[in-house]
C-alpha cells in the first residue's frame, strides 16, 4: 500500500493522544501500531486479523481521524467473530482518505465530507460508492481554569473568537452570552485544524449560518474543509494535535471530534442552536441532529444547526468510500461483509465511544449502497 511520510514530531504527537484517548477500551483490544522510528509509518495504524475466508485477505484503508476510535473498537469486535482478514486503517485525515481512494492505493477511504462530483471524476478506479457509517459531532472544547463546563457560546461570539476580535476570556461579549461575569483575564488561544478537515467544515458552516460578520471576514458563504483564517490562532494536525494543544494550553479553545473530547474529559461549550437553546454535545443531542436527515445523500449531507430544542448544532456523518467495481472479487465481498457489520451490529458501540447510532433510514441507505458492489465482470458481490 502506498505510504506517506510524516515528520517524527507529528507521529509522536499522534501516538501520545491516540493512546490516551483509547486507554478506556478493553485491554484485550487490538492497539494502534505506530512506529515513530520509521519515516514511512502512518499515525495510528490499526492492524487487525479476522474473517473466516478460504484464504487470508488484507483490507487497507485510510481517512478521517475522527472515526478512528469507533473503527478501532468495531474492527476489533469483528475480528473476534471471524478469522483470516487483516484490516489496516490509517487515520491520517479525510483528505488523505479521498486522495488514496482516487489513486486506488487503498481498498476503502473514509471522509466526513463526501466526495464531490469533481473529486469522483478524478478517481482512477471508476465509480465510487459513498456509504454513511458513523454519526458524530464536533465539540468546542476549552481549557479555562475556573470556568464551568458547558459554557454558553453562540455563533457571533465564536466568530469573534476565531477571527481575533475577542482576545481575552473576560471580554464583556463572552460574559453576556455565557452569563458568567467572572471569567479570568486570560488570553484566548483559538486553535484550528492545520490540515483539511470535516470538523473545520462543520464549524465554518455553523459560523456562516449564524454570523454575518464571519461571512464578511472570510469573504465566502461557502464552507471549506480548509480553515478560512489559518493565520489567526494556532494550527494543529488532526484531532489528536488539536486535542493535545487544548489539554496543554490554558486559555485554548478549539474544535475537536466529540469522540476525542469525551475520552479526554474536556469541558465543552453549550452552543446556541437554531431553536435558540444552548446545547452541549452528547450521544443523545447528536442523535437528534442525525434524525433530521430524512433525505440524506452524498450530495445532501449537512446536518449543521438543525431545528429542535435539544438538537446539537455541530453534527455530521462519516462516509466510507469504496469502488463500485472491485478488481478482486474476494476482497470486494469481504469489504461488503465488513461494512455491513459496521453499519449494523457495530453501531452498538457508538454511544460508549462518543458517537450516536445511525438512524434507521441512514443504516438502510448504507446497506442498500453496499449491494451495488460488483466484480470487474459486473457480478453482484454483496446481497442483503
Amino acid at each position: 500500500m502506498k505510504r506517506r511520510f510524516f515528520a517524527p514530531a507529528v507521529l509522536a504527537l499522534a501516538a501520545v493522544l491516540v493512546t490516551a484517548c483509547w486507554s478506556s477500551l478493553s485491554g484485550s483490544a487490538a492497539r494502534p501500531v505506530v512506529s515513530a522510528s520509521s519515516p514511512k509509518a502512518r499515525p495510528g495504524l490499526i492492524r487487525l486479523t479476522s474473517f473466516t475466508s478460504p484464504a487470508a485477505i488484507t483490507l487497507d484503508g485510510a481517512g478521517a481521524n475522527s472515526i478512528a476510535p469507533f473503527f478501532q473498537k468495531v474492527f476489533y469486535d469483528y475480528e473476534q467473530l471471524h478469522s483470516k482478514v487483516t484490516v489496516n486503517y490509517s487515520p491520517a485525515g479525510s483528505s488523505v482518505g479521498i486522495k488514496d481512494i482516487q489513486e486506488n492505493t487503498v481498498g476503502f477511504g473514509d471522509s466526513e465530507i463526501p466526495m464531490s462530483s469533481a473529486g469522483q471524476a478524478e478517481a482512477t478506479g471508476g465509480t465510487v460508492l459513498q456509504v454513511p457509517v458513523e454519526l458524530g459531532g464536533v465539540a468546542l472544547s476549552y481549557n479555562v481554569p475556573g470556568a464551568p463546563k458547558g459554557l454558553h457560546l453562540d455563533g457571533p461570539t465564536l466568530a469573534s473568537i476565531f477571527d481575533g476580535a475577542i482576545t481575552h476570556w473576560n471580554d464583556p461579549a463572552i460574559a453576556k452570552v455565557s452569563g458568567v461575569p467572572n471569567l479570568p483575564n486570560l488570553p484566548i488561544v483559538p486553535v484550528h485544524r492545520a490540515d483539511s478537515s470535516g470538523p473545520g467544515w462543520d464549524l465554518d458552516q455553523y459560523l456562516i449560518s449564524t454570523s454575518p460578520a464571519w461571512v464578511a471576514k472570510v469573504g465566502s458563504s461557502k464552507a471549506s474543509t480548509s480553515w478560512p483564517l489559518p493565520d489567526i490562532g494556532e494550527g494543529e494536525q488532526l484531532n489528536t494535535g488539536v486535542a493535545t494543544f487544548i489539554k496543554t494550553t490554558p486559555g485554548a479553545i478549539g474544535y475537536v471530534s466529540f469522540g476525542y473530547a469525551s475520552k479526554a474529559g474536556f469541558a465543552n461549550a453549550a452552543l446556541k442552536n437554531a431553536s435558540g437553546s444552548f446545547v452541549v454535545p452528547s450521544s443523545y443531542t447528536i442523535g437528534l441532529a442525525g434524525a433530521q436527515a430524512a433525505h440524506l445523500s452524498a450530495s445532501n449531507f449537512s446536518i449543521i444547526d438543525e431545528p429542535g430544542t435539544s438538537t446539537y448544532p455541530l453534527a455530521n456523518f462519516s462516509w466510507t468510500l469504496l469502488y463500485k467495481k472491485q478488481p478482486d472479487a474476494a476482497k470486494g465481498s469481504a469489504l461488503g461483509e465488513l461494512f455491513y457489520y459496521v453499519v449494523t451490529a457495530g453501531q452498538k458501540q457508538a454511544k460508549s465511544l462518543g458517537y450516536s447510532p445511525l438512524p434507521a433510514n441512514v443504516a438502510l441507505l448504507a446497506k442498500t449502497t453496499l449491494t451495488e458492489l460488483r466484480s470487474s465482470a459486473g457480478v453482484a458481490l454483496f446481497k442483503l
